[in-house]
This record gives C-alpha cells, structure tokens and sequence, in this order.
C-alpha cells in the first residue's frame, strides 16, 4: 500500500474552482494522458455515478474505472478508481480562504488530496521498485488544474 498527501493553492474563489472541477468538458485541460471517457451511469457527477477513462500512461493505454463514493461539494469530492492490479482510493478536501496582499484582499481555494494505493498480481512489484510513478500523478493533475483554473 502507498498512501500520498498532496496540497496546492489555487488563486480562485471556491465557486470558480467548482465550476471548472465538475466540469467533464475541461477535463483533458487538466488530467494529462486522459484520451477519453465515457459516462457508464446516468447520474454524472453524483455519489455512486461511474465512467470509464482510457488514459496514456507510462507507453500504454489504461482503461480505469472511476466511482464517485462521497461528494459534498464545494468541500468534499471522494472517489475510486480501479484498473487491472490497483485501486486507487482518493479523497479531495476543498477550502476557500482570503488572503490579504498590500491593502487588497483575493479570495483562494485550498486543495488537499490524500490518495491510498492498494496493487494486486504484478503491480505490486511495480509499486515497490517505482512508487513514484503512482504519487506523483496525483501531484501532477494537482498542479495542472492549478495552472488551467489560474488562466480562466
């Protein structure tokens, strides 16, 4: 098992971040490697709702499957996603906070994201020799939205 914590500060109100977030049609905006998904449940974007995502990762295409297990937006998006030797469970914690510049004020977002790895089979070997192939993902897409939500 590999668990990873990781923080950015995004320079937009936590409405703004949420808009962008949610947002399917951003997506590859920020989730470098993702090659497409498709929706496998009706309710998008609810506790329980499904997509499959076929992401370049690594020289290969991986098809995961993503399941959104808790959500209670703007504060909490929690979901899994599963593809063959890894499940990977994964907690976002969103805060709004102002900070103060000069005699001006701006409103930021705080992200905190903790992701658990579990690896079966062959995986496991992977994930021992090279553990940072699955933490810094996390990190990466952090820091990419970051820099997408920072333009719009």
């Amino acid at each position: 098992m590999i668990e990873c914590t990781h923080q950015v500060t995004i320079p937009q109100p936590i409405e703004k971040v949420m808009e962008l977030f949610k947002n399917q049609d951003y997506f590859k905006e920020w989730q470098k490697g993702l090659i497409s998904f498709k929706n496998l449940t009706p309710d998008i974007g609810q506790s329980g709702s499904k997509r499959s995502m076929k992401i370049k990762a690594a020289g290969t295409t991986i098809t995961m499957i993503e399941e959104i297990t808790a959500i209670d937006l703007p504060h909490l998006w929690e979901a899994t996603y599963r593809t063959n030797g890894v499940l990977n469970k994964q907690s976002n914690r969103f805060q709004e906070k102002v900070i103060k510049k000069g005699d001006q004020t701006q409103k930021v977002t705080v992200w905190d994201s903790t992701a658990t790895f579990t690896f079966t089979g062959m995986m496991r070997i992977i994930a021992k020799g090279r553990p940072q192939i699955f933490t810094s993902q996390t990190h990466q897409h952090m820091e990419d939205f970051k820099t997408f939500a920072s333009t719009m």
